[in-house]
């Protein structure tokens, strides 16, 4: 498999399941003509404070992965699309590093 076209099928279900999590969880509609993945969730209302931390908990649950801090911050973090990539990046840097940590010998084999 073409590893673009692999992280493309990736990014796709991701941003497809942040999707229909903030619209389930936060009631809007199919419908609602303003709602689409680049729109500023916050600023257009969609979600609040304590979406946020919904959101970091479906994230984390749906996903296994953390959201560091400088993300969280980031213009990226304001609609789907951006947090989409953030998680995909975060995927594979978390991902990498698990890795790392299961080639590494035991420290008393050094």
């Amino acid at each position: 498999m073409d590893l673009h076209k692999g992280m493309g099928q990736i990014d796709s279900r991701i941003e497809h399941g942040i999707e229909e999590f903030i619209r389930m969880q936060f009631g809007i509609s199919s419908t609602d003509p303003m709602f689409n993945r680049q729109v500023d969730l916050f600023e257009a209302g969609y979600v609040d404070s304590m979406g946020i931390v919904e959101l970091l908990e479906f994230l984390r649950g749906e996903f296994n992965v953390e959201i560091p801090d400088d993300d969280l911050l980031a213009d990226d973090f304001s609609n789907i699309a951006g947090i989409t990539q953030i998680v995909s990046r975060n995927l594979t840097s978390q991902a990498g590093a698990s890795r790392m940590a299961q080639e590494a010998p035991p420290a008393a084999e050094v």
